[in-house]
C-alpha cells in the first residue's frame, strides 16, 4: 500500500505497535533505547519528507510550456477538414482559438475548452477525437461519458474518492490519467446529462486549470490539456439562433441562454468556455462525401483500396441514411457496413487489393469489379 495515501487510522496502528515493541525492548535493554529511538526519529523524518514531496509534487513544473508555445499549426484545419465535413466554419474558429491560447500557455490556464452542441450524429465527439490524434498523436484522448455521472457522489469518481473509501487507491478517472500524462485532449461527451454537483467540481478545473484529487491529495495541472465537452440540448433553440443576424458576443449570450433554459446549464459553468459551436445536421452534399470517407474506410481496414464507387451506390447509402435522419451518420455508418460485409468477404477470397464498386437495381447488392480499369 501506498504509504503517501494510507488512511490516518493504519498509520496510527503502526506507529502504536512500533511504540509497544520499543516498550518491551527498553526492559529488557534500557541501554539501546536512544539508539533505538534516533534512528525511529530519522526513518521517520526521511519519510515524512518523501511523503511531503509526493503530496505536493507540481506536476506543472513537468509541462514544457515553451514546447505549447512553439506548436506549429500550420495546415491543422485543413487536414481536419479533410476527415470531418460540413463543418468547416467551426474546425477554422477552433484551432484559430486554439493557436491564440498555446502562444500563451503557462500556469493557471488550460489550451481551451469548447462546447459543442448540436443534434446526435454530427460529428461533435469526432472532432474533438480528430483534434486530439492531430494535437497529441502520441497520446489517446480521455473521453469521460458523463451520462455516466447522474449521482452526486459520482464526484467522487471523477476526480477521486477520500482516503479510506473503496477505489481510492486508483485514484479518480479524470485526475489520475492527467496525473501520468498532462498532455491530453479530455472529452466531456454528452455534458448536459451529468448531475449538476458533477459540472460544479469542474469550475475550477476549465477556469484555473488545477484542482487537487481528493484521493492523494496531489494537484492536479490541466494547463496542457485541451477541453472539449458535447451536448444535445437546446437544438431547436441553436438552430433557430444561427440564422439571426447577431454578432459574436451577443450570438454567444443568446446562445448561453438557450443552454440554460434547455439545458440546464448553470451561467458561470457556461462562462468557462471559450466558445460554444451548434453543430447541425449535414447537408446531402456532405452526407455523400461522409458515405464516401466511410466506405474507403471501411475496405480499407481489409487491405483493399477502392477506386471508385459508382454514384449509384452513394445514393442507394444516402436514400437509407434519410430514414434514419435523427439519428445523423452515425447510422450511416452501419448501413456501409451491412452494405459491404458480403462484397469484402468475395473481395479477399478473390485476392482483389483494389476494387470499383457498383450497385445491382434489381437485388440492392454491391457489384465489384478489378479496380485497375
Amino acid at each position: 500500500m501506498n504509504t503517501a495515501t494510507m488512511h490516518p487510522m493504519f498509520l496510527a496502528m503502526a506507529m502504536l505497535g512500533i511504540g509497544a515493541s520499543f516498550y518491551g525492548l527498553h526492559a529488557r535493554a534500557p541501554e539501546l533505547s536512544p539508539y533505538l529511538f534516533a534512528a525511529s526519529a530519522l526513518a521517520l523524518a526521511f519519510r515524512a519528507r518523501a511523503v511531503l514531496r509526493e503530496n505536493d509534487d507540481d506536476p506543472a513544473g513537468a509541462i514544457d510550456f515553451e514546447r505549447l508555445r512553439r506548436l506549429d499549426l500550420s495546415g491543422r484545419a485543413d487536414r481536419l477538414k479533410e476527415s470531418l465535413r460540413g463543418h468547416d466554419g467551426i474546425v477554422d474558429a477552433a484551432v484559430a482559438a486554439l493557436r491564440r491560447n498555446a502562444g500563451l500557455a503557462g500556469s493557471g490556464r488550460t489550451l481551451g475548452a469548447f462546447m459543442l452542441a448540436g443534434p446526435t450524429g454530427t460529428g461533435k465527439t469526432y472532432l474533438a477525437e480528430l483534434m486530439a490524434r492531430s494535437l497529441y498523436p502520441d497520446s489517446q484522448p480521455l473521453i469521460l461519458r458523463m451520462n455516466q455521472y447522474k449521482q452526486p457522489e459520482d464526484v467522487y469518481t471523477l476526480i477521486g474518492p477520500p482516503p479510506g473509501q473503496p477505489g481510492y487507491e486508483i485514484g479518480g478517472a479524470l485526475t489520475r490519467p492527467v496525473l501520468e500524462n498532462p498532455y491530453r485532449v479530455v472529452v466531456l461527451d454528452e455534458i448536459d446529462k451529468c448531475h449538476p454537483d458533477v459540472r460544479d467540481c469542474l469550475y475550477n478545473v476549465l477556469d484555473a486549470g488545477e484542482c487537487r484529487e481528493k484521493s492523494s491529495g496531489r494537484m492536479v495541472h490541466f494547463n496542457a490539456c485541451l477541453f472539449f465537452a458535447t451536448c444535445n440540448a437546446g437544438v431547436e433553440g441553436l438552430r433557430a439562433l444561427k440564422q439571426a443576424p447577431l454578432d459574436g458576443s451577443v450570438l454567444m449570450g443568446r446562445m448561453r441562454d438557450v443552454l440554460m433554459k434547455d439545458g440546464g446549464f448553470e451561467k458561470a459553468f457556461l462562462a468557462r468556455f471559450d466558445d460554444i459551436f451548434f453543430m447541425d445536421e449535414l447537408a446531402p452534399i456532405h452526407v455523400a462525401e461522409v458515405s464516401c470517407l466511410r466506405l474507403a474506410a471501411q475496405w480499407k481496414q481489409y487491405g483493399i483500396e477502392v477506386t471508385f464507387a459508382s454514384p449509384e451506390l452513394l445514393l442507394e447509402a444516402m436514400r437509407k441514411n434519410a430514414d434514419f435522419k435523427e439519428y445523423g451518420v452515425r447510422q450511416l455508418y452501419r448501413l456501409i457496413q451491412d452494405l459491404t460485409d458480403a462484397s469484402i468477404q468475395e473481395a479477399r477470397a478473390n485476392g482483389m487489393h483494389q476494387v470499383r464498386l457498383g450497385i445491382d437495381g434489381a437485388t440492392g447488392r454491391i457489384v465489384i469489379a478489378g479496380g485497375t480499369e
